[in-house]
């Protein structure tokens, strides 16, 4: 029998608190074989990162492990420092969930490829650098030679996403650990990722341990699916049909948890019969250009990220824009809520032209009080200083500077029922919050301006799927209550579907398609739109790349052969 590329058996992680050492991974058994794909899912807080970083050896320093870590058969608690760092250096790749995270902003695509291939394989810089390009090249990086000049900020999520994969593979490993590498890209990016790790799986013999929220996509390209709860591996499922075959009750809780099966988004009630009132927002001839680095390296050229957007959102209404990393989508939302200025076109909130800078600090606040923006990750928008009550309290003061100390612990009680958050909760700082309840504070903020206009930048695309019907539900809920209205800017059409009642399709900074939510997704008139749909995982879907790329697969680097001599 085939020993296993990855066994996990009685995994245990434990982390020190004030009040004694907290388990934190029970009991995580699992096992990869050789070529297969293997996902492992779970809420928020269920342990799979943790138990992902385990095996690469990236857990704090203060938490110990218990049980047993095999690649290719050796047992890593056998293994010295040094040779542990070996292993994990040669064997296993890991892709991670934000790569603009995990790469120096300073350094260009070529010094981030090429440092291992000189460091831990001995290559010359030129090898080096001819190698890089085989990856990027491998991977479906377009222009290869050029992006090893540029720098992560001149390059997409999902670009990005497709030079970590690359550098995981410069040592040719038996083993790639993806820690949710799809979770905040559009679902063409997310399609086309997944579809390269396919063709390097069948090339390479690469095993893959999957880590995601998203149980569509772990059954549609994984071969088994492991399912985890409160640290817990609690059943192996075949991908295939694992709809089918779950047992247990909290895997069937997150199947049914699909924001596919969610109904839509109810309408607000419409006005008097007859009337046709002023739209809280109007956006007309929106454009909006950057100057970026040119192809060949040198100069600048012109990139338009929005071209003559038009539409309009009602009071108390709920607009989604859709589309592809590089849509214009929140460029278009950036410019709405004054964090880019406009080129050319007109944008109107509640009746006053927003089209310019606000003039004075009262404007700004004036602005700031009507309209207000939640990002897609809360850990970054909030100030990690800051307790809960600290934020709320911050907010809150800056519309209304007249509060006495009890109306304003009142407001702020309001504030956190009205996002379904404990009191308890208030001296608590974001870094001990999950992703769920950072994203409630992040709107409680928002909400605390008594805002008329409610801007959502891919608010819901880092939280796993239970989560984000919790936080979809919620906005429904404070929208039909105060009447707030929603722009909701979104890759997920699901989430499209689930929370508005209109919906803009944008591609290259353009509008390809508009109209009532139903129709537009259930009848797309623009092949773009229909793209989209197809990109969605679902029974019998596979993942198809539309980047040309190589007809051949590149020859593994082969570590076993001689290279230049290996550094010690």
């Amino acid at each position: 029998m085939t020993t296993p590329v990855l066994e996990l058996q009685g995994l245990e992680i434990t982390m020190p608190t004030p009040d004694g050492p907290r388990t934190l991974v029970h009991d995580c058994t699992l096992d990869v074989s050789l070529g297969e794909s293997v996902g492992l899912v779970g809420e928020s807080g269920s342990g799979k990162t943790l138990s992902v970083r385990a095996i690469a050896g990236l857990l704090p320093e203060t938490f110990t492990t218990a049980g047993t870590i095999r690649v290719e058969g050796q047992d890593l608690a056998s293994l010295d420092e040094r040779g542990r760092r070996e292993l994990r250096a040669l064997r296993i790749g890991m892709a991670f969930q934000t790569p603009r995270a995990h790469l120096n902003p300073l350094r260009t695509i070529g010094d981030f490829l090429t440092e291992a291939l000189v460091t831990v394989a001995g290559f010359t810089p030129d090898a080096a650098g001819r190698r890089a390009i085989e990856l990027l090249d491998e991977v479906g990086v377009p222009s290869p030679a050029r992006r090893l000049r540029q720098r992560p900020a001149e390059l997409s999520g999902g670009l990005l996403q497709r030079v970590m994969i690359a550098s995981t593979l410069a040592m040719d490993p038996r083993l790639l650990l993806a820690d949710e590498i799809t979770t905040a890209l559009d679902v063409t990016t997310q399609e086309e990722v997944m579809a390269v790790i396919g063709d390097l799986r069948r090339h390479r013999d690469l095993s893959l341990l999957f880590i995601t929220h998203d149980l569509a996509l772990a059954g549609a390209v994984c071969d088994r699916v492991v399912v985890m709860k409160q640290g817990r591996t609690i059943e192996t499922l075949h991908g295939a049909s694992m709809r089918t075959d779950a047992r247990e009750d909290y895997t069937r809780i997150l199947m049914s948890a699909s924001l596919d099966a969610v109904p839509m988004a109810p309408a607000v009630a419409p006005g008097e019969p007859g009337t046709a009132p002023e739209p809280l927002l109007h956006v007309e001839g929106l454009k909006k250009s950057f100057r970026v680095r040119a192809a060949h390296g040198r100069g600048h050229d012109i990139l338009t990220a929005v071209d003559d957007v038009s539409f309009a959102l009602a009071a108390g209404g709920s607009l989604g824009i859709v589309g592809e990393s590089g849509s214009g989508k929140s460029t278009t939302a950036r410019v709405i809520c004054g964090l880019e200025r406009a080129d050319a076109g007109v944008v109107r909130v509640d009746g006053s032209d927003w089209s310019t800078p606000a003039a004075s600090g009262a404007e700004r606040r004036a602005r700031a009080k009507t309209a207000q923006m939640v990002f897609q990750d809360p850990y970054q928008s909030l100030d990690r200083r800051q307790t809960v009550r600290q934020c709320l309290v911050e907010a809150i003061r800056v519309h209304r500077r007249d509060d006495d100390r009890a109306a304003l612990s009142a407001r702020v009680s309001a504030l956190m029922e009205s996002v379904h958050l404990d009191v308890a909760l208030l001296d608590a700082r974001p870094r001990s919050l999950s992703g769920g309840q950072r994203q409630r504070v992040a709107i409680a903020r928002a909400l605390a301006a008594e805002p008329r206009l409610l801007v959502l930048d891919e608010a819901v695309s880092a939280l796993d799927v239970t989560t984000q019907v919790e936080i979809l539900s919620l906005l429904e809920r404070i929208r039909l209550d105060t009447g707030v209205a929603l722009l909701m800017i979104t890759h997920d059409l699901t989430v499209i579907r689930r929370l508005c009642e209109e919906v803009v399709v944008m591609r290259d900074g353009r509008i390809e398609e508009r109209g009532d939510t139903g129709s537009v997704l259930d009848n797309p008139r623009a092949e773009y739109t229909r793209l989209l749909l197809d990109s969605i995982p679902g029974d019998g879907w596979v993942p198809q790349r539309r980047i040309p790329v190589r007809t051949t697969p590149i020859p593994t680097i082969g570590l076993d052969r001689p290279t230049k001599r290996r550094r010690r």
